[in-house]
C-alpha cells in the first residue's frame, strides 16, 4: 500500500532510510513515497530530490528484497512526473552496483552520462535519465 510521506517526521524517516542503505545526503527539498505491508511496516522508499527546473533526482530503496509490482512502479513515476510536474526523472548509480544497473535499465532508465572512476570505491557514477513522454508505467496505465 503507498503512503506519502508528507509530515516532517515522515520525511525524515524516509530521509534516514535513503541515507543508511544508498548513502543519499539529508536535504530540504526531499519529495519521498513508501510502500508498506498490512501491518504498516515500511517495504520501498522511493525518494525525490535536486528539483532543478523541471528535473529532479530519484533514489529507491527496497527494505525487503520483495519484487516489485506494477502498482508501486506506476506510483514511483505517476508522483513526480504528474503530480509534482516534473519531465525528466533522473537515477545516480555506482556502475560497481550491478543490481542497481539492472533495474533502472529494467524501468527503462537510459544511461546519459559515465564518470569514470569517480565513485568512492572506483566504480563509475552513472547517470540515467527518464524523460515523462518515454515512461511507459504512466502510458500503460492510462
Amino acid at each position: 500500500m503507498l503512503q506519502s510521506a508528507q509530515s516532517l517526521e515522515a520525511k525524515q524517516v524516509a530521509a534516514a532510510i535513503l541515507l543508511k542503505e544508498i548513502g543519499v545526503q539529508p536535504c530540504a527539498d526531499l519529495q519521498a513515497l513508501f510502500w508498506v505491508d498490512d501491518s504498516n511496516n515500511i517495504e520501498w522508499v522511493i525518494g525525490y530530490t535536486a528539483f532543478i527546473g523541471k528535473t529532479c533526482q530519484m533514489h529507491v530503496v527496497n527494505l525487503t528484497n520483495k519484487p516489485v509490482n506494477k502498482e508501486l512502479v506506476f506510483a514511483a513515476f505517476d508522483y513526480p512526473f504528474n503530480y509534482l510536474g516534473v519531465e525528466k526523472a533522473l537515477g545516480i548509480v555506482n556502475s560497481n552496483n550491478e543490481k542497481a544497473m539492472k533495474f533502472d535499465q529494467k524501468l527503462g532508465f537510459k544511461e546519459v552520462h559515465r564518470f569514470v572512476g569517480m565513485h568512492d570505491d572506483g566504480g563509475d557514477i552513472v547517470v540515467f535519465s527518464m524523460d515523462k513522454s518515454d515512461c511507459k508505467w504512466i502510458m500503460e496505465h492510462k
